[in-house]
């Protein structure tokens, strides 16, 4: 990967102490998103260079497949899952996973925050990112920090999204809590064609088009989507452009298939508000013209080829990025910066099978085991090598350059049992790593603390994040009431040593630290029925306590003396409790109808519970208050044509999905406060949409 980064300017105030959302152009590029803002003034420039970097962990597709033998809790969403929500970002998406909880740090709902079993993953460098995002087995964390531009994801385009909970041995490092990978749509037969157009509250629209066919070996696929809002904050309009090709070839000797993805946003964000400014008037936005214009393009290559009773997988992919992040200052200069990255890798993966007696060994480049011990016990033995080298040179001043590597075995061990009736029970033990990031690596050393956007520079090294997870489960998946019934159950407990948190030592600067230890535990439950013709019921309870197990001392604008935590603290924006539920009813069916007209309704809840405030991690404030959220959706299908009517937060409930401590320049003194982020009111949005 080669990668330039070319701030103009630093920010002044921000949004909320820690945010810095990320450039989508991928790579080095850091922005930090302002509340306030003021008159624009010229910037200074500043320019960091960075060496090449080798980015590893590509993993191919395969590996799902195995993935799914392996004990421990997985879950996928298909296309009717994404469509029942209409869903509009992978964040959204994996809402409806127990213990899955959004938040919205930016105040943009395509760039939502996620935590999933108290980790993170979201486009916000600054908090400790623990679940690793794929692409047809492309990794689509960025290599500065390992967070993920939700907005660039080709998700209208997904033929499934599939995790695997737990630090995922097989699909690659730098996943502690979670693998997420997304399986894209191919050409089908018979020939699919559908268009489709959308219009909602505070001036959107959507338009989408799609199609796809197979002609003998040859097979393609082609999806577009191009939204326009004008938000319903201050200065919140966006547009969302994505394009998705791909063309497969499947005959008896290779299964193949070349893709692109492409997409050209421009994004306004209004990030957070004072409390009482939030509470008042929750429209406003405080520093009004900050945004976030990215243009990616990825292609992929991926071709598999059985050998015998060998399969011969090949993976290849590059990547351009480039994008400008434009942040205005309630105190100080405006900041814009404009970013170029170029990534590129591939991998090459052997797999297969061998007799063992009168069972069978499956093997992954001789590194994975899944093992019949006795009928309906299966031992799954898996290790991964890591070897990760990340140098870093300024062509400015020679003496800021460095050189960090890394090394490290995970292992992973697990028993399943089959029983009756469609009914396992496993136990596993997993332990994963994430290396440190570049930017983290860089912006390292409490007695220089990086200004916002991040100087970067060969600070003290950082030790790699180590996660060790046990878990026991259940789970079911049966015939049931004229359906299908799955159910889960599983308990769970993380062990994190040195995670690395970013320390915000003053309101526009700080550094990396590692936490001596760290643990994630809990409990999740789901049970789900899915019946014929889009009838479905369902119901996910999550607990998550995630808490320091070390005492350290640790920088905050709430104080300047800095806070202590000690073993039991809580750490922030994980709520304890999450729970959500839904149904999907008939209320008129197409075959008992001369005009063939169906009509379908659902309904959607969640519950999430009180989370403590990003720079609280010592819990001595108030906390976020819980919150419940309800959906309604109408469906009416006549022949090829369907129409489509939602309503988001249908009871028009307030609600805080984010909170932080920042300086108010507007109040007397300019005090350190509480600044939360409000979650849209009740809106509506009406699609038609047919196949031809």
């Amino acid at each position: 990967m080669q990668g330039r980064s070319h701030p103009e300017a630093s920010a002044d105030i921000p949004h909320s102490a820690l945010r810095i959302p990320h450039l989508l152009a991928g790579a080095l590029l850091l922005a930090l998103v302002s509340p306030p803002a003021g008159a624009q003034q010229p910037d200074s420039i500043r320019i960091d260079t960075l060496a090449p970097v080798v980015v590893t962990g590509v993993r191919l597709p395969t590996v799902r497949e195995l993935a799914r033998g392996l004990a421990g809790r997985t879950a996928s969403l298909d296309t009717q899952d994404l469509d029942a929500r209409g869903v509009r970002s992978l964040a959204d998406a994996l809402e409806q996973l127990p213990g899955v909880t959004t938040s919205d740090e930016v105040g943009a709902t395509a760039q939502m925050d996620v935590s999933l079993r108290g980790f993170q993953v979201s486009p916000v460098i600054g908090v400790p990112q623990g679940v690793a995002v794929y692409v047809d087995g492309v990794r689509a964390n960025e290599p500065d920090a390992h967070e993920v531009n939700f907005d660039l994801l080709p998700l209208e385009d997904v033929e499934r999204v599939e995790v695997v909970y737990g630090p995922s041995v097989l699909l690659g490092r730098n996943a502690l809590g979670a693998a997420v990978n997304l399986v894209t749509r191919r050409g089908a037969s018979p020939a699919a064609r559908e268009i489709e157009a959308s219009a909602g509250s505070w001036g959107r629209y959507e338009l989408k088009a799609r199609a796809g066919a197979r002609h003998g070996a040859w097979d393609y696929y082609v999806g577009a989507r191009y939204e326009r809002e004008g938000g319903w904050r201050e200065d919140t309009r966006s547009r969302i452009g994505t394009l998705f090709a791909k063309l497969g070839l499947l005959n008896g000797t290779w299964d193949a298939t070349l893709s692109y993805s492409g997409a050209a946003n421009r994004i306004f964000q209004a990030g957070s508000l004072p409390e009482s400014v939030a509470a008042a008037n929750p429209r406003r936005n405080f520093t009004g013209g900050d945004y976030f214009a990215p243009q990616a393009h990825l292609v992929i290559l991926n071709a598999q080829r059985l050998v015998g009773r060998t399969q011969l997988a090949i993976n290849a992919f590059g990547r351009s990025l480039s994008s400008e992040q434009f942040n205005a200052n309630f105190v100080g200069a405006d900041s814009r910066q404009r970013n170029a990255t170029r990534i590129g890798g591939g991998a090459v993966q052997l797999s297969g099978k061998l007799p063992l007696g009168a069972r069978e060994l499956r093997w992954l480049a001789g590194a994975d085991a899944n093992l019949e011990v006795v009928p309906r016990l299966t031992a799954t033995v898996a290790a991964r090598y890591d070897w990760i080298r990340v140098p870093f040179e300024d062509l400015i001043d020679a003496t800021q350059s460095g050189l960090h590597t890394f090394r490290r075995l995970s292992p992973r061990a697990g028993l399943t049992w089959s029983g009756g009736r469609g009914h396992e029970v496993f136990a596993s033990v997993s332990r994963g790593f994430r290396a440190p990031a570049v930017v983290e690596l860089a912006c390292a050393d409490p007695q220089a603390a990086c200004p916002l956007p991040f100087a970067l520079g060969p600070d003290p090294a950082l030790k790699p994040v180590v996660a060790t997870t046990y878990e026991l489960g259940w789970r079911v998946r049966a015939p049931g009431g004229g359906g299908r019934v799955e159910a889960s159950a599983d308990v769970y407990r993380t062990d994190v040593r040195d995670d690395i948190f970013f320390i915000a030592s003053t309101v526009t600067g700080g550094y990396f630290q590692n936490i001596g230890a760290t643990r994630r535990s809990g409990v999740e439950l789901a049970l789900q029925w899915r019946g014929p013709v889009g009838l479905r019921a369902y119901a996910n309870y999550g607990y998550t306590r995630a808490t320091f197990e070390t005492t350290a001392t640790l920088a905050t604008t709430r104080d300047t003396a800095g806070e202590t935590v000690t073993p039991g603290d809580e750490l922030p924006m994980v709520p304890g409790h999450r729970a959500n539920a839904g149904v999907a009813v008939s209320i008129l069916r197409s075959h008992g109808t001369e005009t063939g007209v169906a009509l379908l309704a659902g309904v959607d809840a969640r519950y999430v519970g009180r989370q403590w405030l990003r720079g609280d991690e010592e819990n001595v404030t108030r906390r976020l208050s819980d919150y419940a959220l309800a959906d309604l959706s109408l469906t009416l299908t006549w022949r090829d044509f369907e129409l489509r009517g939602a309503v988001r937060n249908l009871l028009d409930r307030r609600d805080f999905s984010f909170g932080t401590f920042a300086e108010n320049p507007t109040a007397p003194g300019t005090p350190v406060q509480r600044w939360l982020t409000p979650g849209p009111p009740r809106h509506v949005q009406v699609s038609l949409s047919a196949d031809f």
